[in-house]
């Protein structure tokens, strides 16, 4: 059973997640009819929403409590779980196991993970979430026969910490492809937010430290909650590059027949 404080730090977090970003929520005497709580209780939570970026508070006759969605930043130049970089950067991570099977694997499966047909994986559906706030939705394929028992686990945390810990997996790199794209009906509503937002699709294939690929997952994240960063190495004329670089492909645009 939540404290009545939690209580209506989800409360607030909801209408946020409903929101958009400088959508002026009310003043504080505002806030405190609508939630039927005290002003002490109400600028405690606040408080903490504003430490967390989720909120700014603006002083004066047209100011009030703000929609902020402060971005949560994702590194392209390390393999680290979602909880890791959220941690780091001072954000309560959680997680919504939304379905888990063991299932036949498609073709670009199959592909990514060297298997076949006779093949299965295991699937599992996650949405993350930073302070509450839905940030990105996870779909994740592992080979079963290489994780016996992987559904048995705790599945709330980092998959990358427990497969190292139950497994003796160590994630050495990740071959990853970006697109912008649209949330569909079904994703906005998983991710709080209206159809057709856009999204971030991290299409990822995570490899071992044998090079046997150990992952192949598509995550969708939030485009008003995420910015990418990379580092990349200058190099002179006639330096061959690194092994370990990042790029950035465009779409080729088909025209459709009239």
């Amino acid at each position: 059973m939540p404290t009545p404080t939690e209580e209506l730090r989800r409360r607030i977090v909801a209408d946020i997640n409903a929101g958009a970003p400088g959508t002026k929520l009310g003043s504080e005497r505002d806030l405190s009819e609508h939630y039927g709580t005290s002003r002490s209780s109400l600028r405690q939570v606040l408080a903490a929403l504003e430490e967390a970026g989720l909120v700014d508070r603006v002083i004066g006759r047209a100011g009030g409590i703000f929609i902020s969605h402060a971005q949560v930043q994702r590194s392209l130049s390390d393999v680290v779980g979602v909880p890791a970089f959220l941690a780091n950067q001072g954000y309560v991570a959680g997680t919504r196991v939304l379905s888990t099977r063991i299932t036949a694997p498609d073709r670009a499966t199959q592909h990514a993970l060297n298997l076949t047909a006779e093949d299965f994986v295991v699937e599992i559906q996650r949405v993350r979430l930073a302070d509450g706030s839905p940030i990105s939705l996870e779909l994740a394929q592992f080979p079963a026969d290489a994780f016996p028992g992987l559904l048995e686990q705790q599945l709330g945390g980092s998959i990358y910490e427990m497969l190292e810990s139950r497994y003796g997996l160590v994630t050495a790199r990740a071959d990853e492809r970006i697109e912008a794209v649209n949330a569909t009906p079904e994703e906005a509503t998983l991710l709080g937010i209206k159809p057709k937002s856009a999204l971030l699709l991290i299409t990822r294939v995570t490899y071992d430290q044998n090079e046997t690929p150990c992952e192949f997952s598509r995550d969708l994240f939030r485009g008003d909650r995420t910015r990418l960063a990379v580092t990349v190495q200058g190099r002179g004329i006639g330096v061959q590059p690194a092994v370990d670089t990042a790029s950035v492909a465009l779409q080729s645009q088909t025209t459709k027949a009239s």
